[in-house]
């Protein structure tokens, strides 16, 4: 019984900052129905579905995580999980239910309790790694695009009694699939043997683990990148070989810790991060804010700038031959080199802001791509740089790592939407002036605080350490 507790209680624990943003915002729910000279209690049910929808969501992240070989054999493991479980559909799904029966009838509450098995499902496969729970956005994007005389022909089915049965097979399904991918049947692949040739087609061949599939079109363009990025890096060695200096060493070392910041690395981030773009302002559709997807698109722009904080743990132990190559005078020298070959990052990610910006302008209202240009012009330059200088210093631990990561892709997706409603209401120059000072003075403050903070702080070769289970 304290097993199925601890599992019921894991995913509360592995997020409580999350815990709380979800009660205030089903408060925030109760609260906007009420107001008003007409209560709607509605808005309520609205902010607790989706307050509900990101707790099943956490769940499936803290089953991703205790998915192990190991936790496998431990005793009862699955009699505790299924106990759990249990407790989660008792409290997160059958009592909403109840709650919605007794104020609203048997007919809505029936509705949620399939809409609702649908929803918590398709939460737990979103966050357990599969990328099956995209498909369900696929079907939101098509039903746009569905004639109307097909709603009628289909509104039978969708007001019938036997609607929220087909949910609850649905949701069992999805469910299945969860499982099954969490915790497969039978032995795990073998090693492979470090003396076999490596196979293009799987992932970390000759690796000595089980290499994991990949799908064939996202392999080659990789590939692709990774051949652009092995050109570029001998292209600039044979330069700074042939004439020495500061400025080519600089490149070169630009070259080799970044080798996706280049034009073959930046056309495959478009055409993948793209894709979420357009299906996002599709989903939307041409009644969207639109200065709240641009904002969202930016969001995708900056998501490459975290590289340099979450990457440099794995990367330590490969600078000591790095330190001896370049032979610094000191090691503030040697600190300074590479948190100037961090700016590296930094024209890609204002590229991609623009061009996910003005695709999400296209996409939703082509009369204003002009604004959203501009807007994009004064905001991605500083918006880049405060955002890398705020994730080059990111705390060791799990939870102030994750809160300063949530701040800033709230500060980024906020500072859009309000430059994006300045200059539409005071118009570039009064609007743009001074958003462009205010951004500006923070993120160069930002960025000289933290290359020095960076540059003062210890010199570590030692890898990241390994985490409890792995």
């Amino acid at each position: 019984m304290r097993a199925a507790l601890n599992l019921a209680l894991l995913p509360l624990r592995i997020a409580p900052w999350a815990i709380v943003a979800i009660v205030i915002l089903i408060g925030l729910g109760g609260v906007l129905s009420t107001l008003g000279a007409h209560p709607a209690p509605w808005i309520a049910l609205v902010f607790a579905a989706v307050g509900l929808w990101f707790l099943w969501m956490l769940a499936g992240a803290a089953l991703k995580g205790i998915a192990r070989k190991e936790t496998l054999l431990l005793p009862d493991f699955p009699r505790a999980l299924a106990q759990a479980g249990t407790a989660w559909a008792l409290l997160f799904w059958l009592a909403p239910c109840l709650i919605v029966a007794a104020r609203f009838g048997l007919r809505p509450a029936w509705m949620a309790l399939g809409g609702g098995a649908v929803g918590a499902a398709w939460a737990v496969l979103s966050t357990s790694g599969s990328r099956s729970g995209l498909w369900v956005w696929v079907l939101i994007v098509g039903a746009r695009f569905v004639p109307p005389s097909l709603w009628l022909a289909l509104e039978p089915a969708l007001t019938s009694a036997w609607l929220p049965l087909t949910g609850l097979l649905l949701a069992a399904l999805l469910l299945r699939l969860t499982g099954q991918r969490l915790f497969p049947a039978g032995d795990p692949p073998l090693p492979e043997s470090p003396l076999a040739a490596p196979d293009p087609m799987r992932r970390g061949g000759g690796s000595g683990a089980p290499s994991a599939p990949r799908s064939r079109l996202v392999r080659r363009l990789y590939d692709w990148s990774g051949a652009g990025a092995g050109t570029r890096l001998k292209r600039m060695a044979a330069r700074y070989h042939a004439a020495p200096s500061a400025a080519r060493e600089r490149t070169l070392l630009r070259a080799l810790l970044l080798p996706a910041e280049q034009p073959r690395g930046w056309l495959v981030r478009w055409l993948l991060f793209g894709t979420f773009v357009t299906i996002y302002a599709l989903a939307l559709g041409h009644g969207a804010q639109l200065g709240m997807v641009a904002g969202y698109a930016t969001f995708f722009a900056m998501t490459g700038l975290n590289t340099v904080g979450a990457g440099m743990p794995r990367l330590q132990p490969s600078l000591v031959e790095l330190y001896f190559t370049l032979a610094p005078q000191t090691r503030a020298d040697f600190k300074s080199s590479l948190v100037d070959s961090f700016l590296g990052v930094l024209p890609g990610a204002i590229l991609s802001a623009f061009v996910y910006t003005t695709l999400a302008a296209l996409l939703i209202d082509r009369t204003q791509w002009l604004q959203v240009l501009t807007t994009t012009a004064i905001l991605a330059p500083p918006l880049a740089l405060g955002t890398l200088a705020l994730y080059l210093n990111l705390p060791g631990n799990v939870i102030l790592r994750t809160v300063v990561t949530i701040i800033t892709v709230f500060g980024q997706m906020g500072a859009y939407w309000t430059g994006y409603a300045l200059l539409t209401r005071f118009g570039p120059l009064w609007g743009g002036a001074p958003t462009l000072v205010l951004t500006w003075g923070f993120a160069i403050g930002a960025w000289t605080a933290a290359r020095r903070h960076w540059i003062d702080g210890p010199l570590s070769f030692d890898p990241p350490r390994a985490k409890a289970g792995a």
